[in-house]
């Protein structure tokens, strides 16, 4: 019996602690799942949205516990030998990212598999919770990380705790997908709501997918952060790497982790790099998986610079093919990479880091093949997206159980998307100024810093710095950043494509890097030169303070000016979202337009830009907002928009469309909005008004003795007309009417910028 006891009393002590971690974020998961709670966050607030951003604080450490611990237990399953937090924490978000996406293509992603999957495996890892590497503590490193914390607390705040009401992408093709697959526990589509565009962007992103099973699609901006923090870990290990401070002597070998972690926290918060981009890393959308891209890619870096092991070939061949598979389009960035490891270590004769680099590579191309695969055998198109591309090889029938490819055809006339469009002759001279300015401020520091080190090794002289002469580092490592850089940045300079400069912004974290670590090899060829230069005591502490400086003026003049800006403290007090100072959209009509309609479903003919917010909104029944392109209405573009006023009314009465919706004063109008069924004739002949605010009309079918009066007709036929007036001044063309009768697309563009008339008609 005593034995029983205390074996039961052994049990419960090495048990209770484990138990017990897991009670805050049990309440926190609850509290964030709440019915209502994205109402309240809208247009309330108050305790519920402090509670709220308390619930992110609590639930956030346990996430990126739950990503390294599974990269832990993979790397255990598979190499049983000492890994870095890094790999582990990029090796677990890749493989939940294969999980999340396993589990929901067979249709099981069910938030009680899920959580029990993630509590095994945060029960597995606290059985041997390693203890942090102790550092030196000095005065330079906890100033530096008092930044690091500073910024870090300043984005997490201001992009990731803050729900996403402004991007108008997050609310029409992320978080939709995220909240439809919690639905169905499937990646596939349900019939009545085929967002096929969401499907092909978001299917393959398996981390979110698992994560947002138990988790509202806000913890797509969470997981962002967690990225922008690993991205700051791998800038922290490049710095490490390239940037050859041991070679300047051993008061400079000291400063080296100071010095790392302060250029990842400037390349966190580096400012804009290129002309179209307003800011850096910081200010990219949480909502979308852009981050989680930039964090691969940088990484991807980190293992195909440094001495290969085995854990590298691993990590090289899992992250590869889970970036790939997530979009196709991304291999071509992984392939560049592998493509600089190849040469490099092919030069070295580095047997070892030439397979990582070629695993790297064929990973890539693997997980490319698998999402073409999967996107064409199920959407009827490899890729949307370059849609001229794929276009030709598109199976018009098994697209059109989802859409239509009239509308993607439409969307090439109406936004004018064509290579030649987005090509600039100005790409390769501001490439070649931005290099000139790099190495304009590389060569500023290393003379900089030679003056300071010359009075430093006359008054302040300390003869053991010199008494040995170091190995160089090997060079390759600032070559492949270079070289990526520079090839990053001539791609999104010469082909202004909106998603690939939204994308390359990543390369802004490593600007700094780059910088600096050609200055200091200057310093190294100094000092070969001039040994007696770098033999004083305190250059290296005037170094940490300069960066100490350019950390704090950049964390102060961009981060927590936008922080201050977005008055991110003002929604952690309580203020509701529509009271945020950029938030733009009117959600009081979506609030407004299901009180006043129920369960009947509205198809919006003109303002398709504003009714962004009310498309897949939770505020309102699940199809409600009938979308422009991803909707069952969309599906039958041919008979709706392009067919005749009877096809289409057949239609939508089979599809149970009741109410249309026209937004007065807005000339945004698309696709079923020039549809002859709502000619001014129709309109009277087919309509009654159902409703009428001073900012819209909602109509409905005509029915018995009700009609339309000539002043909405006229009110409604005005709207359009000028529309159509607006994309002609535009393209010298109307888009609807070359989709709808095949017209070739030969028309002169006149004034692109006509366009910004469509919200206001003037």
């Amino acid at each position: 019996m005593a034995t029983a006891e205390v074996r039961l009393r052994t049990s419960v002590e090495a048990w209770w602690w484990r138990i017990l971690i897991f009670v805050p974020v049990a309440l926190s998961i609850w509290f964030v799942n709440r019915p209502g709670t994205y109402r309240t966050l809208l247009f309330e607030g108050g305790w519920t949205t402090r509670f709220y951003v308390l619930a992110w604080i609590v639930l956030t450490p346990y996430l990126g516990w739950l990503i390294m611990a599974t990269g832990r237990l993979t790397f255990s399953l598979i190499r049983h030998e000492p890994t870095q937090r890094v790999d582990e924490f990029f090796v677990g978000a890749a493989t939940l990212i294969l999980t999340g996406f396993g589990l929901g293509a067979l249709s099981i992603l069910y938030p009680q598999i899920v959580l029990g999957f993630a509590i095994a495996v945060l029960l597995w890892d606290s059985r041997d919770l390693r203890t942090p590497r102790k550092l030196t503590v000095t005065l330079p490193l906890v100033a530096t990380l008092l930044l690091g914390l500073w910024l870090l607390a300043t984005v997490f705040l201001d992009r990731a705790v803050i729900p996403d009401v402004i991007s108008t992408d997050v609310q029409q093709l992320y978080a939709p997908y995220l909240a439809e697959v919690a639905r169905n526990h499937s990646i596939w589509l349900a019939a009545d709501n085929p967002i096929f565009s969401d499907f092909e962007i978001g299917r393959g992103n398996g981390l979110h997918l698992f994560l947002a099973a138990f988790l509202p699609p806000h913890v797509a901006q969470i997981i962002s952060f967690l990225y922008f923090v690993g991205i700051g870990a791998v800038v922290f290990e490049l710095a490490r790497l390239i940037v050859p401070l041991q070679a300047l002597g051993r008061r400079w070998e000291d400063a080296a982790i100071p010095i790392a972690l302060g250029l990842a926290i400037l390349g966190l918060a580096w400012p804009r790099t290129m002309p179209s981009i307003l800011a850096g890393l910081y200010i990219m959308e949480f909502g979308k998986y852009h981050l989680q891209t930039a964090a691969f890619f940088v990484y991807f870096l980190l293992v195909v610079i440094r001495s290969s092991q085995s854990r590298d070939r691993f990590a090289a061949g899992i992250c590869g093919f889970a970036v790939a598979g997530s979009y196709p389009l991304y291999a071509a960035f992984v392939f560049l990479i592998s493509s600089l490891g190849v040469l490099t270590k092919a030069l070295q004769r580095d047997q070892s880091g030439l397979v990582t680099s070629l695993l790297l590579g064929f990973g890539a191309i693997a997980g490319c093949i698998l999402a073409f695969a999967i996107n064409y055998f199920y959407l009827g198109i490899p890729a949307t997206n370059p849609y001229s591309l794929f276009r030709k090889v598109a199976s018009v029938e098994r697209f059109s159980q989802f859409g239509s490819l009239d509308i993607l055809d439409f969307f090439v006339v109406a936004q004018s998307i064509e290579v030649t469009d987005f090509l600039s002759k100005s790409g390769l001279v501001a490439v070649g100024r931005q290099s000139q300015s790099v190495l304009l401020v590389a060569a500023l520091l290393a003379a900089v810093t030679c003056a300071i080190a010359l009075v430093d090794s006359k008054r302040f002289p300390d003869r053991s710095s010199a008494a040995k002469s170091r190995a160089l580092p090997g060079i390759a490592g600032l070559f492949i950043i270079i070289a990526y850089i520079a090839s990053v940045r001539l791609l999104d300079m010469t082909l202004n494509i909106p998603s690939l400069i939204r994308l390359s912004i990543h390369v802004t974290a490593l600007f700094p890097l780059a910088t600096v670590a050609i200055a200091c090899w200057a310093l190294v060829i100094v000092r070969r030169l001039v040994p007696a230069l770098f033999v004083g005591r305190f250059a290296p502490s005037v170094a940490i303070l300069a960066l100490l400086v350019a950390c704090a003026w950049t964390l102060i003049s961009f981060p927590w000016k936008s922080f201050k800006e977005d008055q991110a403290i003002a929604f952690a007090r309580g203020r509701p979202l529509d009271q945020m100072p950029r938030v733009t959209l009117n959600w009081q009509r979506c609030d407004e337009l299901q009180q006043t309609t129920g369960s009947d479903r509205i198809l919006p003919l003109n303002g398709y830009r504003a009714m962004v917010p009310c498309y897949f909104s939770l505020l309102l029944t699940r199809g409600k907002i009938i979308h422009t392109y991803e909707s069952d209405v969309a599906r039958d573009f041919r008979k709706i928009a392009l067919g005749t006023a009877d096809t289409a009314e057949a239609a939508l009465r089979s599809l149970g469309v009741k109410l249309f919706y026209v937004q007065k004063q807005n000339c945004d109008f698309w696709l079923n909005g020039f549809s002859d069924l709502f000619q001014g004739a129709e309109l009277q002949k087919r309509f009654a008004l159902f409703s009428e605010t001073p900012n819209y009309w909602l109509l409905t079918w005509r029915d018995g003795e009700q009609t339309l009066s000539p002043q909405v007709e006229a009110g409604i036929s005005e709207l359009r007309t000028r529309s159509k007036d607006i994309y002609r001044q535009a393209y010298g063309i109307e888009p609807f009417e070359v989709v709808k009768h095949h017209l070739p697309p030969d028309g002169q563009r006149a004034d692109i910028r006509a366009l910004d008339q469509l919200s206001t008609c003037h």
